[in-house]
């Protein structure tokens, strides 16, 4: 069909196809100023794409106009088609750069979607009749040249996807438009808009939807596209669409910038400044412009620190950063200023120095505020007699005291930075003590102490030991600051060392009376036997008394042997499998005499017709018990009522001793389990207890893992409960007899076995 090509190349001269040479010397034109003056960006080049595309369509239909034949009009017609087909690709493509969208054209399927139609159309187009017309027999000749008709079968769909893309475009540019709020880029929004309108309204109109319907027009849809351009081009001059000057981009940034600039030509004179200098000092520009820069430099002192360090070094071609000097405003108040600045240099030429001010007056007076707390930190920590140390999350030590240098007698010069286990030696109990063991371990919403320890051991360099109460606390901004903990020594040698004598005192005298009060007792008790009816029931009497107080006697020396075992650590608990409901029956036994003669009911209530063993010190828990039920009865008048009861709670097993004695005032209830606490006031009288045997029993409950409490209403009586782990599931026991194992780790079930209980006084099977 193009084999000839003299009637390819064969023109005839039409008025009409200055419409398309208009159309392509307007885009040619755009293009050259769009790429010497635009700025380098994606929406630049998709809009470049753009106005190639435009002049490859207006070429095309150029050279239709002016062919001599239908063979050339249908040729460069063919070399026109991808220049319209890829128009409204190329419009949402800048419409997406356009409103910041672009990532969308990298997504795999989307670059399908809106470059793969355009592609299928073209191929259509050159190789089949459903796109385009290429029938040389459907070709007439009109007054503006060739005239296709009809159009194609399928023609309309691409229409459609035409339609389509462009009016998606606008969509997407009109609610950018109602979305932004920048005055320019509304501006520009609406002018790119108005541009998009036009061919869509007048180019489908004249080049798709009438010739469909068989009404023959002028096609003008080139003209109508290059009136978008012509409108871009008038946004990009008026609304700097795609410029970006050097100059206005400058001036903007100096203007808004924070820091004071400052340009002082060769001779000392101010040639530029900005909004900031003019607001920090008070002067108007024309008031500073062509001022020698002595004009705000407040002393001679001033002028010559600036003439030495910032004017004499910058002509020689350096720079000055951080220059901490004073200026002066236009009421002649001294402003403190950090001033950077760099000589400006042109082919090696001086022509001036650019400096930057920044006001430090609010970071002065920030660091005098931390100066001087500091200051008063460091009188007050020098002051305190107690040790202070500080460490960040890695345990490493950020402050060291004076009085940790006087008690560990080291410097803190050499420690700081350092790990603290690796400075200070703790001690618990048998235990090395570790800072780390006491950092936080989540983060800390407000100031709270994490630990307090008491009597913990400290070694010195030289090996020689002194022992302090340890407060560990952080605060809300440790996170901030990278603080992990305060640590205050208390150092309570001194105590220490007292308490030690103490024990030591109480240890040897408890010993040296026990010997003496056992050959008493005993003396004793074979007088009663031995004078009983020789004497009167009188003298008897007197005998009786005289052993009852050498047996409560012996009991004092008792617990103050305890005592002393329990602050020296040597109690120990020896451990075995324990029938608990026989230990507790044995037990309240033993005070049913005492009770029936103050007239007071004791009970032992178990709920549950099962046995309970346990892995405990059966001697020592008895003691607990008999502390427990003795104390009980003591504070219980006449008609009042004792009861004992045990019960499994979860993984424990708890006893209970309650009474309907006078109760207990509530400010007593925190030291109810200290050494030689007595109630005092009325709950004294009748009770020479010494104050020892809650002490004690809250010790020995500790060593089995458990812990005791009481609650108590003053008037209506106590509860004191102690409770043990319990880590054995209990379950029913047969007849048959079953071995109990003697180190189980655990509480073990024992076998039925007939017992008496004691209920209301009395012993019932």
């Amino acid at each position: 069909m193009f084999e000839n090509l003299a009637l390819i190349i064969d023109f005839r001269f039409n008025y009409f196809a200055l419409f398309s040479l208009s159309a392509i010397i307007i885009n040619l034109t755009l293009l050259i100023w769009v790429q010497t003056k635009g700025a380098r960006s994606e929406a630049n080049n998709w809009f470049t794409v753009f106005l190639l595309a435009l002049i490859l369509w207006g070429a095309s239909e150029f050279l239709d106009r002016l062919s001599a034949s239908p063979q050339a009009s249908l040729f460069w017609g063919y070399l026109g088609r991808p220049g319209w087909i890829f128009i409204p690709t190329l419009v949402f493509g800048f419409t997406l750069n356009f409103i910041g969208k672009e990532a969308l054209l990298k997504n795999k399927l989307a670059q399908i979607l809106i470059f793969g139609p355009p592609c299928l159309f073209l191929f259509l187009s050159w190789n089949t009749n459903l796109i385009s017309n290429n029938h040389l027999s459907d070709i007439g000749r009109s007054p503006w040249g060739w005239n296709i008709s009809p159009v194609a079968d399928y023609f309309w769909v691409f229409i459609v996807w035409l339609e389509a893309f462009l009016i998606g475009s606008l969509a997407l540019l009109t609610r950018f438009y109602f979305k932004t709020t920048d005055p320019i880029r509304k501006k520009q929004t609406l002018t790119t808009i108005v541009a998009l309108l036009i061919p869509i309204v007048g180019g489908s109109l004249t080049d798709a939807f009438l010739p469909i319907l068989g009404i023959e027009v002028l096609p003008v849809a080139i003209l109508f596209t290059s009136a978008l351009s012509i409108i871009m081009t008038y946004g990009i001059v008026k609304y700097s669409l795609f410029v970006i000057s050097p100059k206005v981009t400058s001036d903007t940034i100096i203007d808004t910038m924070s820091e004071a600039l400052l340009v002082i030509g060769p001779y000392h004179t101010i040639e530029q400044v900005n909004r900031s200098i003019l607001s920090l000092l008070g002067f108007k520009e024309s008031e500073l412009l062509g001022k020698n820069v002595r004009w705000i430099i407040p002393d001679v002192e001033s002028w010559d620190k600036f003439l030495k360090r910032v004017l004499v070094p910058l002509k020689r071609k350096g720079s000055v950063a951080g220059l901490e000097i004073d200026f002066k405003t236009k009421g002649g108040i001294r402003i403190p200023v950090s001033f950077s600045a760099t000589s400006l240099l042109d082919k090696g030429h001086l022509l001036g120095i650019v400096g930057l001010a920044r006001d430090i007056r609010e970071v002065r007076k920030l660091i005098n505020r931390i100066t001087a707390e500091r200051n008063k930190m460091g009188v007050t920590l020098g002051g305190i007699v107690d040790g202070v140390f500080a460490v960040d999350k890695g345990g490493r030590l950020v402050l060291f005291s004076p009085s940790m240098e006087r008690q560990l007698e080291i410097d803190q010069d050499k420690v700081l930075g350092k790990g603290a286990d690796e400075v200070i030696y703790m001690v618990e109990g048998e235990n090395r003590l570790s800072i780390l063991d006491l950092l936080p371990r989540e983060r800390v919403a407000e100031d709270r102490i994490l630990a307090t320890k008491k009597n913990i051991k400290v070694v010195k360099r030289d090996g020689s030991p002194f022992y302090v109460d340890l407060t560990v606390s952080t605060i809300a901004e440790n996170e901030d600051i990278d603080l992990g903990a305060i640590v205050t020594m208390h150092d309570v040698s001194q105590e220490h060392e007292l308490e030690e004598m103490k024990l030591d005192f109480v240890s040897m005298a408890a010993h040296e009376l026990r010997t003496p009060l056992t050959s008493i007792r005993g003396y004793l008790s074979v007088l009663q036997e031995e004078i009983r009816g020789k004497v009167s029931e009188e003298q008897l009497s007197f005998l009786s008394k005289a052993f009852i107080s050498s047996t409560q006697l012996a009991g004092l020396v008792e617990n103050l042997l305890s005592v002393s075992r329990i602050e020296r650590g040597r109690m120990k608990v020896q451990k075995s499998s324990v029938d608990w409901v026989e230990l507790v029956n044995e037990v309240v036994t033993n005070y049913l005499d005492q009770a029936r003669q103050k007239g007071i009911t004791l009970e032992f209530v178990q709920e549950k017709e099962k046995g309970v063993a346990a892995l405990a010190d059966k001697f020592r828990m008895g003691e607990v018990l008999s502390n427990l039920i003795g104390n009980a009865l003591s504070y219980t008048g006449p008609g009042g009522k004792v009861t004992v009861t045990i019960e499994v709670k979860g993984g424990d097993l708890v006893t209970s001793v309650g009474d309907t004695g006078q109760g207990i005032p509530e400010e007593a209830l925190s030291k109810l389990f200290t050494k030689f606490f007595r109630v005092s006031g009325v709950l004294e009288q009748g009770s020479k207890g010494t104050g020892l045997g809650l002490y004690i029993s809250k010790a020995i409950v500790e060593m089995h893992s458990g812990r005791i409490w009481v609650k108590s209403t003053l008037g209506k009586g106590s509860t004191f409960s102690f409770s043990i782990p319990l880590k054995a599931e209990e379950s029913s026991v047969g007849e048959s007899k079953e071995t109990l194992p003697a180190a189980s780790g655990a509480l073990v079930l024992a076998p039925r076995v007939k017992r008496s209980f004691v209920k209301n006084g009395k012993k019932a099977s």
